[in-house]
């Protein structure tokens, strides 16, 4: 999709927009809805699809529904579920760049080394690893989602097994029938650990801090719906206005009157109750803190996971990595073949 003819190193651009993810695709849907056509995407990674083209876990998942996770201007009736996986969410964004004609504008394999403001020309020195450019305006489309955050694990460099990071996936990695252990009980977490206790032999799971989880409501969407959503568009603008109602409703309750959550951390808590029936495992796996305090996820197969009898979570602190495993504060030491870290993302100072 990366098209190298346009605009030479040096040319003086209109814009520049670092990233080729769904900011980066909008600002040049928007770029050229304009008339605007001097302009560069540029992106470190080899393709479209920032958060969607980085992650791709076993398991990734939006947790916002399709009809309002999506272009307004670029409605898709055939998603096949109501929250899609990864593969189809990187497909889309690939299409929505081939329909508006966005692939020319694209640099791809082009990591920004330097960004500079040239006072006396008024302009941008844009400086990539493919070259440099000049530009009038940047725009930083580069997102929070990409940049993997490695914890500093002492002893990480010399473990013996696998390693395996939640937004760098090895897919040539093997952990079918292993000693899997996985760092982190995020929204990657609980995406990848279903996933890791269906694949392993054993499960270890080293939590810091337990997470709202609400049920899920993904299910397929059937192809009578997909066929109405094509056939009257409006069905489907009516379902991404209501999921956008619903969902800025607890806006009012997070910033003003926290007291109003209560509802959703009930909600969390009956469904902690109804899947782990283990009282010691329920007080883990239970928040200390209310609701809105920190991302809350949705799954039906996590707590099922963490319940399961090849799985031990752990909440004693990590003292170190070691070549076969784990050790925590307790000094036990956690034997491992494969070890996830699912500990997000860099969300500040990004590299670009």
């Amino acid at each position: 999709m990366d098209n190298e003819n346009g605009p030479l190193p040096n040319h003086m651009l209109e814009v520049a927009v670092v990233g080729a993810g769904f900011g980066g695709i909008c600002t040049a849907k928007r770029l050229l809805d304009e008339g605007i056509t001097n302009f560069l995407v540029f992106d470190r990674a080899t393709e479209v699809g920032g958060t969607w083209q980085a992650n791709t876990y076993p398991g990734a998942q939006c947790d916002i529904p399709a009809a309002l996770y999506s272009f307004s201007f670029a409605q898709k009736p055939d998603w096949s579920r109501l929250y899609p996986l990864q593969p189809e969410l990187l497909a889309y964004l690939r299409d929505v760049c081939e329909k508006f004609g966005i692939g020319p504008h694209l640099r791809l394999g082009h990591e920004i080394l330097d960004l500079r403001w040239d006072e006396a020309g008024q302009f941008w020195n844009v400086t990539t690893s493919a070259g440099a450019w000049r530009a009038r305006v940047v725009v930083g489309a580069f997102g929070p989602f990409s940049e993997p955050s490695t914890p500093r694990l002492e002893g990480l460099e010399e473990f013996a097994g696998t390693v395996l990071h939640s937004a760098r996936w090895d897919h040539t990695a093997d952990w079918s029938g292993a000693r899997i252990g996985v760092v982190g009980t995020g929204a990657s977490g609980v995406q990848i650990i279903p996933q890791a206790v269906r694949a392993g032999d054993s499960l270890t799971v080293f939590q810091r801090t337990p997470t709202w989880i609400f049920p899920h409501a993904d299910r397929p969407i059937p192809t009578p719906l997909q066929r109405l959503f094509a056939r009257v568009p409006a069905t489907q603008r009516a379902l991404r206005r209501t999921v956008d109602v619903l969902l800025e409703s607890m806006v009012y309750g997070l910033v003003f009157r926290p007291a109003l959550l209560k509802v959703m951390e009930a909600t969390a808590r009956a469904h902690l109750r109804r899947q782990v029936p283990d009282a010691e495992l329920r007080a883990k796996l239970t928040p200390d803190y209310m609701f809105g305090c920190k991302r809350p996820t949705f799954s039906n197969t996590y707590f099922p996971a963490m319940a399961d009898a090849k799985t031990d979570v752990i909440t004693e602190p990590i003292r170190r990595v070691v070549p076969t495993g784990v050790e925590t504060t307790d000094g036990t030491v956690h034997e491992l073949d494969v070890l996830v870290l699912a500990t997000g993302f860099t969300v500040s100072g990004h590299p670009f």
